[in-house]
C-alpha cells in the first residue's frame, strides 16, 4: 500500500535541519528535526552539496530546509538562532 496523503504546505516550507557530515562526494548529510524523537533522534537526509552554501557545510550548522511534496530538498538557509533575552 502506498501513500496517496501529502503534507499541508506549511509543514514542508521551513523545516528545521543541521549539517550532519559530508559522508560522500558532492553530497551532505543533514538532520531534519534535530533533538526531536527517541534518543535525541532526527531523521538524516542526503542533500546535493550543490544546494547548501558553502558556509553552511560545517558540522552542527542549524538550517531551515523547504522540501517539496516528494520530501526532495528544494532549498536551504541559515536558521539564526535567537539570542539569550529574546
Amino acid at each position: 500500500m502506498s501513500w496517496s496523503r501529502s503534507y499541508p504546505r506549511e509543514w514542508l516550507e521551513k523545516v528545521p535541519a543541521e549539517v550532519f557530515a559530508c559522508l560522500r562526494a558532492g553530497e551532505l548529510q543533514i538532520l531534519l528535526h534535530p533533538g526531536n524523537g527517541l534518543v535525541n533522534g532526527s531523521a538524516p537526509h542526503d542533500v546535493p552539496a550543490a544546494l547548501v552554501p558553502p558556509d553552511l557545510w560545517v558540522p552542527n550548522t542549524p538550517l531551515w530546509v523547504q522540501l517539496d511534496e516528494s520530501l526532495r530538498v528544494i532549498r536551504v538557509w541559515r536558521r539564526e538562532e535567537p539570542t539569550a533575552g529574546e
